[in-house]
């Protein structure tokens, strides 16, 4: 049996030091919570005397139907794909 023994010890040299932990001197920044309106999809709407359903915002040509832009004072933009369009 001895003479199948294979010594393996190739691999184990020693390897890195152990990294520190890191000490914070400030505690960490408390995240932003978004506020939550109920309804909020009621700014984008506004029922007329008949009783048909205006936009207020205006729709983006390039993206699909129902992709509103925002409107600034003098332009509307779309997040999604950055098309802006400046008001006259």
């Amino acid at each position: 049996m001895d003479a199948y023994t294979l010594n393996l010890n190739f691999g184990l040299l020693g390897g890195a030091k152990k990294k520190k932990k890191k000490v914070y001197k400030k505690p960490k920044k408390e995240k932003h919570k978004k506020k939550k309106v109920k309804l909020a999809v009621l700014k984008f709407y506004k029922v007329g005397d008949d009783g048909k359903v205006f936009r207020l915002k205006r729709q983006c040509d390039n993206c699909a139907p129902g992709t509103l832009m925002a409107s600034h004072f003098d332009r509307d933009y779309c997040g999604r794909c950055h098309l802006t369009i400046m008001k006259k």
